[in-house]
């Protein structure tokens, strides 16, 4: 992908789950840190990976594929954690891709063809010249997975 096509009016992070790219806008991203030692929690729900200790904090650590309908996340050199800053909650991706700015021009409605799993976590999708950019709503994932009970 190269930035420069683009209006830099606001900016997202780019990231793989299986072969689909995904972005989440950077102004909800606190750090992005490579994969370390998750440890599994006992009776959690199937989209909760485990907890990590970054720097003393411990952090909550979500396999956001599994809310999709993906397969749960095998951890790689090339897996990295995006932390959401307003909690200490990260998710897993499989690849980090680029930062790149959105023209609003560019930004479309959600196609009915996308499976439900993922709609229910969209913002809106990105028509890029080489792919499609499914836009993740960070606020819709905070509140689905902090539910009272669910971690």
């Amino acid at each position: 992908m190269q930035a420069d096509k683009f209006n830099h009016q606001s900016q997202c992070v780019t990231f793989r789950l299986d072969q689909s790219l995904m972005g989440v806008n950077i102004l909800d991203i606190r750090e992005i840190v490579s994969c370390r030692k998750i440890t599994a929690i006992a009776r959690a729900p199937e989209f909760v990976m485990g907890l990590m200790n970054l720097r003393g904090q411990i952090l909550t650590v979500l396999d956001i594929g599994v809310l999709f309908g993906f397969e749960k996340r095998a951890v790689t050199k090339e897996s990295f954690v995006i932390i959401f800053k307003q909690k200490n909650l990260g998710f897993i991706v499989d690849r980090i891709g680029d930062v790149v700015g959105v023209d609003p021009a560019h930004i479309e409605s959600i196609p009915a063809n996308i499976d439900p799993g993922i709609q229910t976590y969209m913002a809106h999708v990105i028509n890029l010249p080489e792919e499609l950019l499914m836009m993740l709503d960070a606020e819709k994932i905070l509140s689905d997975t902090l539910v009272p009970g669910s971690l």
